[in-house]
């Protein structure tokens, strides 16, 4: 069950999953933050060099709003929870280009190698569900990602994003009252081709 707060769980896991494989990392730790704010405000909160990975967008997705809903028990139904897409924009953040491709090709290699986070990987409302999240690279065209910047009032900086689905918002509203199933009753038959 995931209740509002399943945004900012989806968003601690993915800075958890960042900072355990980038900044704590015991091969070669890069010892860069990971931070949740856009890379503006990572500009002015005086955070670089670190990685900004700021959700900009979340939209819902169509093709699971017509699930059939779930049966609690005999007389109830489970209101169909709300699936949600998140779209974020990864941002390295450093002084020398070479220190950002690093990091973004880091950040590449971790989300690509963990492309799928459930069980000990999810925090916050997720920790301890069976919810598991996909974590895919959003292939934007440059178009696309630079009016993501235009709307940040920043000029274009070497980023990506990435897609991560499914996050589901429950309902807060009692269940819905139904009636039992009393008789199932199966049948069949054969088309037969009319030649």
């Amino acid at each position: 069950m995931s209740d509002y707060s399943v945004l900012s769980a989806v968003s601690s896991s993915l800075q958890a999953m960042l900072t355990a494989n980038i900044t704590n990392a015991l091969a070669v730790p890069l010892n860069v933050p990971i931070q949740l704010f856009s890379p503006p405000d990572m500009n002015t909160l005086g955070s670089v060099p670190g990685i900004s990975l700021w959700l900009y967008k979340v939209s819902r997705m169509a093709e699971m709003l017509n699930e059939p809903p779930e049966r609690r028990s005999a007389t109830q139904l489970v209101r169909t929870p709300l699936p949600v897409l998140m779209h974020y924009l990864v941002t390295p953040m450093a002084s020398d280009p070479l220190t950002c491709q690093t990091l973004l090709g880091r950040v590449l290699q971790v989300f690509n190698d963990h492309s799928i986070l459930r069980g000990a990987d999810l925090h916050g409302v997720l920790q301890n569900s069976t919810e598991q999240l996909r974590v895919n690279l959003e292939a934007l065209t440059l178009e696309e990602l630079s009016l993501v910047w235009e709307a940040l009032g920043e000029p274009y900086q070497l980023s990506v994003t990435y897609l991560v689905q499914v996050a589901k918002i429950d309902s807060e509203l009692e269940h819905v009252k139904s009636s039992p199933v009393l008789d199932k009753e199966v049948t069949y038959s054969q088309i037969l081709s009319m030649t």
